[in-house]
């Protein structure tokens, strides 16, 4: 029996936003200290992407009372997938709104929703693109611009780690539904505790970790070598963030990824990941029992993490807007 037709496709994480404190001092951290690109700044936003994001922006930060999630972002591969999208979201019951090209910056008709599992998350298609052509007509892709950059400089959106109550419940909207593809998973008493979901041949766009409500535990970019990830922690220390600094530099058994996980001055976390493998979408996905994972999935160096990394932001209560 062959694959049945899908009725939408999703192609990959498109963008996320955070909720800041202080604008002013989100910048500084993410333009002046780690080399984020601003596209383009707002009274109560700014928007900054990686080097070698294609989109006008990929990491919007938005002045609130309290840090956190404001939505996440998954790109779909034609416009009329936001139909089936939102069929499938009025099926399921949970909260849908479509809001109009132009709501977010740069981008088209969007489908707003609130998972199953609590977490906001938009869907669109058409996002503006940053310019690979120069005033000459000469192709400048946007990474050869290196006389520019600073800090790291981050490259691309990578991934969303979130806290569900239930993954494996999560896992029937994700999975079932959605049609991510599962990498690998970890089981404790029986059940799923995690799972790293992807849309392409990385290791995964999301992942979802059992805890307590829906939450973000981190938003990823990545890096473009294993020096780069050490980097990120003298930049931060020399420029006074020291104390930001919440886990690493380390390696990930699970994904074998070189990773760091930062602060912002809001307290949002960020991972500057780099090196996970590619491994097709319809592969076995691999499984990790609780006691290997413990010891050597999260830390493959050594099992030891301090107790705040298991901290977390709250979700936008408000949304879909």
């Amino acid at each position: 029996m062959g694959r049945p037709q899908e009725a939408f496709r999703i192609l990959r994480l498109g963008h996320c936003v955070l909720r800041v404190r202080d604008l002013s001092a989100a910048r500084s951290f993410y333009v002046d200290v780690l080399g984020f690109v601003p596209a383009l700044e707002e009274r109560d936003a700014l928007y900054v992407r990686g080097i070698a994001d294609f989109d006008l922006w990929t990491l919007g930060l938005v002045q609130a009372d309290e840090p956190g999630l404001d939505h996440f972002a998954l790109r779909v591969e034609y416009p009329d997938d936001l139909d089936a999208l939102e069929e499938l979201h009025r099926t399921l019951g949970v909260p849908v709104t479509r809001v109009e090209a132009g709501r977010e910056p740069g981008q088209g008709e969007a489908l707003r929703v609130r998972t199953p599992d609590g977490h906001p998350v938009e869907f669109y298609h058409h996002m503006e693109q940053v310019p690979v052509y120069d005033d000459r007509g000469r192709v400048r892709l946007p990474m050869r611009s290196t006389h520019r950059f600073r800090g790291i400089p981050p490259m691309f959106i990578d991934h969303m780690n979130l806290r569900v109550e239930d993954p494996d419940a999560s896992l029937t909207y994700w999975r079932d539904r959605l049609r991510f593809s599962i990498s690998e998973y970890t089981v404790r008493d029986g059940k799923t505790f995690a799972a790293w979901l992807r849309r392409r041949r990385g290791t995964h766009d999301v992942a979802v970790v059992r805890s307590t409500g829906p939450s973000l535990h981190h938003v990823a970019y990545h890096v473009g070598e294993p020096a780069d990830v050490m980097r990120t922690a003298d930049l931060l220390a020399d420029a006074g963030f020291r104390a930001q600094i919440d886990f690493g530099p380390g390696r990930h058994g699970l994904s074998n990824a070189f990773f760091i996980y930062v602060r912002d001055p809001s307290g949002n976390r960020l991972e500057i990941y780099m090196g996970d493998y590619q491994r097709d979408l319809d592969a076995e996905p691999i499984r990790w029992e609780w006691e290997d994972y413990d010891e050597g999935g999260r830390l493959w160096w050594s099992p030891e993490y301090p107790a705040r990394f298991l901290e977390t932001t709250p979700v936008n209560p408000s949304w879909p807007l």
